[in-house]
């Protein structure tokens, strides 16, 4: 119940953010009044720009959700002869699709609690890549009309400036602004898009954890905290623009920071679902162009969950290679190969150490895309494991079925004594 009362907070403060804002006006030029106009054009230097933040950073945070809603909105306070001059999102297909989704992901959260994790999995992880796909288009056709609609409601500002210069009032850091922001869409444009990548990219890790996420409560947490950076971005600009402003920038702020740990999360997501969702198998012949897989943790100096190859140098001996930021020279990493062992795992394999003081304990150190499932046992030889054993994980679930399947037993046994 948290989860949908949540839902419902969002939705309408996005609503309201919607209402509030000016920039679409610029977008449906209505017929305008003089003192409409100088109404318009009083308005702080700010206030447009401030709202335009706010617009990118929420809509970054949930694409589908920001673009649908903001469409809806400007489509219905808009006059019905004006609506063919709407930009594309504002569409009753576009947003009607955009709506419908959401309502199946609802659903899916909703009534995925109660279903096995196996059922519900593969619809978060293609909740994922629908929201890749929504960033995608929200990036390169919402983001842009954004900073040019800011862009363009200033505009209007130079007139007021000289209808007023007669006033005396100090004017000149206020057309400065100005004119940086209408002469300049080269440099806005990518700022703005800059602005909602690193956003998305921190937002779309929350969707990565919520996909590989095994517990439900987990999922739900995850979601939670979505939905409330949402509310947040949505509330604090309806309290003042100024404050929707600083929250986005505070975000905005925290996304450079997490930008390469996010990265990073976000091809291991997109990898590990694309192999899971369209079962893709590995043959033994791949072992000898080396095995894709990321780093469980951080490694002579380069981060976990990098990209990296796990390959035999001309010796024999198992070393890692990667390219740094995908496109920089090929880097090597040597693996000591005592003591290595294969573990086996619900969706992946991976490769483990053991510890040299706890033979019994291991340490995970690659993660193995889930095409290598079913070929631990060549892998462990090819690359001289010592055992194939399985995960924590997969000896809990083991456990429990083990379990399930003796309390049904006994059960039928005690009926079957009953009756007897």
């Amino acid at each position: 119940m948290n989860l949908l009362l949540l839902r419902r907070l969002c939705i309408l403060a996005l609503i309201a953010l919607a209402s509030t804002s000016p920039l679409h006006a610029a977008e449906t030029p209505p017929s305008s009044t003089p003192d409409k106009l100088l109404r318009e054009s009083m308005l702080p230097p700010g206030v447009s720009l401030s709202q335009g933040i706010s617009e990118i950073t929420g809509v970054a945070i949930s694409p589908l959700l920001g673009v649908s809603f903001m469409g809806v909105w400007t489509y219905y306070k808009t006059e019905s002869h004006l609506r063919h001059r709407l930009p594309w999102y504002c569409h009753p297909g576009f947003w009607g699709t955009g709506l419908s989704l959401i309502l199946i992901c609802f659903l899916k959260d909703f009534l995925g609690t109660a279903a096995p994790p196996l059922v519900k999995k593969p619809l978060d992880f293609l909740e994922l890549f629908e929201n890749k796909v929504s960033a995608l288009v929200a990036s390169v056709g919402f983001v842009p009309l954004v900073a040019l609609a800011m862009a363009h409601f200033n505009q209007v500002q130079p007139q007021a400036v000289n209808g007023l210069a007669h006033s005396g009032l100090a004017v000149m850091p206020l057309a400065s602004v100005i004119d940086f922001g209408v002469h300049t869409p080269w440099i806005s444009i990518p700022v703005a898009i800059v602005a909602f990548s690193v956003v998305w990219l921190s937002s779309h890790a929350i969707n990565v954890l919520i996909a590989l996420s095994p517990f439900g409560i987990v999922d739900a947490g995850l979601k939670l905290i979505k939905l409330g950076l949402i509310a947040l971005v949505a509330g604090s600009a309806l309290i003042h623009p100024y404050a929707g402003a600083a929250v986005s920038l505070l975000l905005i702020l925290i996304g450079l920071l997490f930008a390469g740990w996010s990265f990073r999360l976000t091809l291991f997501g997109t990898l590990m679902g694309r192999d899971f969702l369209l079962n893709k198998r590995a043959t033994a012949a791949d072992l000898e162009t080396g095995l894709k897989g990321f780093l469980a943790r951080r490694t002579e100096g380069v981060p976990a969950r990098t990209l990296v190859r796990l390959k035999q140098d001309p010796a024999g001996r198992p070393v890692l290679t990667y390219h740094p930021w995908l496109v920089l020279p090929e880097r090597r990493i040597a693996l000591a190969d005592a003591d290595m062992v294969i573990c086996k795992g619900l969706l992946h394999p991976s490769l483990a150490h053991r510890h040299a003081s706890e033979p019994a304990a291991v340490r995970s150190t690659l993660i193995l895309l889930p095409r290598y499932r079913r070929l631990e046992d060549t892998i462990a030889r090819h690359f001289g494991c010592q055992e194939v054993m399985d995960s924590a994980l997969l000896r809990g679930f083991k456990a429990m079925r083990q379990w399930l399947v003796e309390m049904l037993s006994s059960g039928r046994k005690l009926v079957e004594m009953h009756q007897g």
